[in-house]
């Protein structure tokens, strides 16, 4: 589909999401943080051990051919070497959505949840590069509730365009 000057619909889609995520705000550090998109709506969480009520889905993924890519780049690395000359450990990182929210009901179903959880995801990915890699989840994948089905859609979303299982999305870096 075109619109008047030519310009395909994901063309421009697209380019309304690179002036989107210019607009994010993030507050917090490596261990916690928001990302918030003025007037609309927040996403927040930090860093997990591990996901225990979907770990199933994290071992699918470590299975992967993107996962060991990851983990062979990772350890052919040479500043993944300690000082006496062994190998560090490939541990990549767990984030965790815990909260995220739609302000007005008017947003709601417009896709901006989904662009929140993608800033979520960049900024995870931002925290973890030394990491080797990022496991980022629904917050259900930690306690086993607190997801609502609204974040559950986004979730369902957002799995198609990751590496993933379940609501566990894989990043290799």
């Amino acid at each position: 589909m075109y619109d008047n000057k030519g310009m395909t619909m994901n063309t421009l889609r697209r380019y309304i999401e690179s002036i989107l995520s210019e607009s994010f705000r993030h507050q917090g550090s490596y261990d916690y943080f928001r990302v918030e998109l003025p007037g609309i709506g927040y996403a927040q969480g930090g860093t997990s051990l591990r996901f225990k009520e979907c770990q199933s889905d994290v071992d699918k993924i470590k299975q992967s051919p993107e996962y060991l890519e990851a983990e062979e780049r990772y350890l052919s690395d040479p500043k993944n070497v300690w000082g006496d000359g062994s190998l560090k450990k490939f541990t990549p990182r767990f984030y965790d959505v815990e909260n995220a929210w739609i302000h007005s009901p008017k947003n709601r179903g417009k896709g901006h949840g989904k662009e929140i959880y993608k800033a979520f995801i960049d900024k995870a990915v931002e925290y973890s590069r030394s990491y080797g890699a990022v496991f980022v989840g629904a917050h259900h994948c930690t306690i086993g509730s607190g997801t609502s089905q609204a974040a559950k859609r986004v979730w369902k979303s957002l799995t198609r365009e990751y590496t993933s299982s379940g609501d566990v999305i894989f990043i290799g870096l």
